[in-house]
């Protein structure tokens, strides 16, 4: 081979190289672009990057969300919200600690037990119901066939609740209030509501139930009494929240405060003209057609989260019970509303 020849090979050889090595570079810059891109994402969280996920049960607690999602109110307020429906509270909290919820639409004790198996756990930004006595009804309903007329003699009563949950917080805190030993009852664990009324009917395994409406409704109507109202004890102890994923709330205070006013505006609707959503409303509180006309739109409260009273005497009954082993504070459980009020 010939210089000339030699000296024009090399030249290809090394425009070759230089082309690949450019091309690396360029993907290695891109790649690298596109990786810090991904990374701040992640890292802030932010709810426009994808749908903010709440969980939520069929039940009248989780009314207002539905609300904000079919008037339009999330997306008005810059949020692409996702309301996810699940059977059970339990499934529910699965699928938040597996990462696939933002929020939850839940009460403080399963709130509690959240955090404590979770590294990102959640905050109440929101009262569901609870914000006064008349939201959120519960009954202590006896048998239609049982002596039992008065708080008094639930005494040595077989009660029918759902262990390690709300309903067995609210008997404990009703029979306080009321002056009735607890020692005296007989808790029953019956999780199933349509279980736990059946056997409140029959009057032999249990003589008293705890019940929530619409269910309390359906028992009064078959009969039962409702022995005691938390309606009519003059103190807030059922509750339910809406909460959000803390990393979502320290990494997008927007998110925060544009979810607040959404679901602030759904409350205000409701509360101005709740016929209008009558229709709505049997759809999504699942109400059964029985109790319809007898079970209406209740009212919510706006702007309204627990009060730290409410958070301390949840975390006490979740310490006795040897559900936590230390009480989480309010802050943990807890954003503020603006200005601190709470």
């Amino acid at each position: 081979m010939d210089q000339k020849k030699r000296m024009t090979m090399k030249r290809h050889i090394y425009m070759a190289v230089s082309a690949l090595v450019m091309i690396c570079l360029l993907a290695a810059c891109g790649g690298k672009a596109e990786s810090a891109g991904g990374k701040t994402a992640a890292d802030q969280g932010k709810a426009a990057d994808r749908p903010v996920r709440i969980g939520v049960l069929q039940i009248a607690d989780s009314f207002p969300l539905y609300v904000a999602e079919e008037e339009g109110l999330f997306e008005e307020n810059g949020l692409d919200v996702e309301i996810v429906e699940f059977q059970s509270a339990s499934d529910q909290s699965v699928a938040y600690e597996a990462g696939e919820l933002d929020g939850m639409m839940t009460d403080m004790i399963v709130q509690s037990l959240v955090n404590k198996s979770s590294e990102d756990g959640m905050k109440t930004v929101a009262m569901a119901f609870g914000g006064d006595a008349s939201e959120g009804r519960f009954i202590v309903a006896s048998s239609p066939d049982s002596e039992i007329k008065e708080p008094a003699q639930l005494a040595g009563a077989r009660i029918g609740i759902s262990e390690n949950t709300m309903m067995e917080y609210l008997v404990g805190c009703y029979l306080e209030d009321l002056g009735v030993d607890l020692e005296s009852v007989e808790m029953v664990n019956i999780p199933k509501l349509t279980l736990r009324l059946d056997l409140l009917m029959e009057g032999s395994d249990i003589q008293a139930a705890i019940l929530p409406d619409p269910l309390a409704i359906e028992a009064e109507s078959r009969g039962c009494l409702a022995v005691i109202d938390d309606t009519k004890l003059g103190k807030n102890y059922s509750q339910s929240v809406i909460t959000l994923r803390k990393s979502l709330i320290e990494d997008d205070a927007g998110t925060l405060e544009a979810f607040r006013t959404a679901y602030n505006e759904a409350i205000g609707r409701i509360n101005a003209d709740p016929e209008s959503f009558l229709d709505l409303f049997y759809e999504k509180a699942n109400v059964a057609e029985p109790l319809q006309g007898r079970y209406t739109v209740p009212s919510y409260t706006p702007d309204c989260v627990p009060s730290q009273e409410d958070v301390a005497r949840i975390q006490d009954f979740m310490v006795n019970k040897g559900l936590l082993e230390e009480p989480f504070s309010y802050e943990d459980m807890v954003a503020d509303l603006p200005g601190g009020d709470a």
